[in-house]
């Protein structure tokens, strides 16, 4: 039989608890559940009525303890996932995650729930299960804006431009008073070039809620792309300068800088780009920020490159490339020549989605000798490696495929040695800048980070990494003699047409028209994946070239490293 004084005190806490919950006393409320708790440790309706009181009095980490507990008695208790996802708000991006999947799947008919889950993989960039579930809470309730508005992002993330406006419309007509659909609207108008539909979507977020500083953002992006860079640059400045959420103060930073550099004004643009990639990295998801991993990989194809390696290599039965590879590195105009090239009816670009880089990044393994493993191969392994960047071809690019397909990604570059030695005859286009100004542009740019990416968080890095793949394309000209051609921006710009006729007989292309008409073909063809997207809809300008100079100061530290490449390619030595 139970202790009548046990029993007796069980429920003096039980009152106590009610009592204080009902006048407001969170905090004794949660004191005394959380002694009912203790006393019955093998009840989960008493954890979650702990985690409860917790949580409304604010105390986090006592409120998360407390639902793990009664989710630990009972894995399927509804109540006890929601108040554990309300917990672990404040926790690590995996730890949220974790708790708001078991609600979703704890309470597969609540909307709030699915949706909440479509935003916890949209903010991982898992963007094909956010679409999943972002449609899985609008079956249940048709009429949540806020769903519909994050599923249009990630709907655009995926370049399903359409459908994301689509979903824009529907949320509009759902919650016309909704600030959020309008700023979301005028974030996507922008990267489309509709600088006008930006620029009225965010004033009508700014009616709705004036301190909409995601919306103030994207109207300071329109002015600036329309020339009142003043106008940009006054809104800006009265932006917060601890900002966070949709629009972070990173890119405010970045702007900033792009509006000082435009304003003639390089130094104080200098202190914004080193502001704004500091801001970046301080809130990159963890190993992001990182490099590490990837020059790990470009060390392994580095030495993979290396005489005594090339020497061994097996000997493979000839196989034709099913694309042109175009490298070079990030900002040295690979996105204005895939305009120019895809303009043309019988090409196609396959524009910066993982083919190559796919296949490369599973070839490489930890713990493994890479260099061994290239110089090995047999038929039946490349035959497989083959197959899978068909597959991956066919994922990007469909079935239908016009004569000449491109795979456009500039630090492909490093996976040249992987694709030459299933391809030997492929074609490749290396795409090349002024090294001073590749660099300068990499550190400039507002980059989604990722171990690729990290080194262009600083000019020492962003430098450095170049040398390295750049110096590890040396090589491959040197060891494989691949068939190639060199495309420099600079001739680009400067001759179109010439570059682009010398482009298209390369690839094996009779002239068209259209490819010098490539600014409409940009702006019809929807969402460009590149931070290029926002020049390439606009006529060629000449502004970007020769840029370094105003920064000479900054870069002088690093053309000792770059000047081989200076000179490599055809630029003054810049002495």
């Amino acid at each position: 039989m139970a202790d009548p004084a046990f029993v007796a005190e069980t429920r003096r806490l039980m009152a106590l608890a009610e009592t204080h919950t009902a006048a407001g006393d969170h905090g004794t409320a949660a004191d005394a559940y959380g002694a009912v708790a203790r006393r019955h440790p093998g009840v989960g309706i008493g954890w979650l009525q702990a985690a409860v009181a917790a949580h409304r009095a604010g105390r986090a980490v006592p409120g998360r303890d407390h639902a793990r507990h009664a989710l630990i008695l009972d894995p399927s208790h509804a109540a006890g996932t929601t108040v554990l996802a309300a917990a672990e708000a404040g926790e690590s991006a995996d730890r949220r995650h974790g708790a708001t999947a078991m609600w979703a799947i704890t309470n597969p008919t609540n909307a709030a729930a699915q949706g909440a889950l479509a935003s916890s993989h949209q903010q991982a960039g898992r963007f094909r299960p956010a679409e999943l579930a972002g449609r899985a809470a609008l079956r249940l309730d048709p009429t949540l804006a806020w769903v519909r508005a994050n599923l249009a992002v990630v709907l655009r993330e995926q370049t399903k431009v359409e459908a994301a406006m689509a979903e824009l419309r529907r949320a509009a007509v759902c919650a016309p008073g909704d600030g959020l659909v309008w700023r979301r609207v005028a974030g996507l108008r922008e990267i489309l070039s509709d600088l006008t539909g930006a620029e009225t979507a965010a004033k009508r977020a700014l009616r709705i809620e004036p301190g909409d500083h995601a919306a103030q953002f994207f109207m300071a992006l329109a002015e600036r792309r329309q020339g009142r860079l003043q106008d940009a640059l006054d809104r800006l400045r009265g932006l917060p300068k601890r900002l966070d959420g949709e629009v972070g103060r990173d890119a405010v930073e970045f702007e900033l800088g792009t509006l000082f550099d435009r304003l003639g004004q390089p130094a104080v643009a200098y202190d914004h780009f080193v502001e704004g990639n500091r801001i970046a990295v301080s809130r990159a998801a963890p190993g992001s920020a990182d490099p590490s991993s990837y020059l790990d990989t470009v060390a392994a194809f580095e030495e993979a490159m290396e005489e005594r390696w090339v020497d061994r290599w097996t000997r493979l039965e000839p196989s034709a490339a099913p694309v042109v590879f175009m490298v070079g590195f990030p900002r040295s105009g690979t996105t204005l020549l895939d305009q120019v090239l895809d303009a043309h009816p019988d090409a196609h670009v396959v524009e910066e989605h993982p083919v190559l880089a796919g296949l490369g990044a599973s070839f490489v393994q930890p713990f493994d000798t890479l260099p061994h493993r290239l110089a090995n191969l047999s038929d039946d392994q490349a035959s497989r490696l083959r197959a899978g960047l068909a597959a991956r071809l066919e994922r990007w690019a469909g079935r239908d495929l016009p004569p000449v397909v491109v795979d456009k990604m500039p630090l492909n570059t490093i996976y040249l040695p992987l694709a030459l030695r299933l391809f030997p005859r492929a074609k490749v286009i290396l795409s090349v800048r002024h090294p001073c100004d590749c660099c300068l542009s990499c550190f400039m740019q507002p980059i989604r980070l990722n171990p690729a990416m990290a080194s262009f968080t600083s000019l020492d890095a962003a430098t450095a990494l170049y040398a390295r793949v750049m110096g590890l394309w040396e090589r491959v000209a040197a060891r494989l003699s691949p068939d190639h051609e060199i495309v420099r921006y600079e001739d680009l710009i400067a001759d179109v047409e010439g570059t682009a006729r010398r482009v298209l007989d390369f690839v094996g292309l009779e002239w068209d028209d259209r490819v010098v008409d490539h600014t409409r073909h940009a702006r019809t063809r929807g969402l460009i994946r590149t931070p290029s997207f926002r020049q390439v809809s606009e006529p060629i300008y000449t502004r970007a070239r020769g840029r370094w100079e105003n920064y000479r100061s900054q870069m002088t530290p690093y053309l000792d490293r770059l000047r081989p490449y200076i000179t490599s390619f055809g630029y003054d030595d810049p002495s």
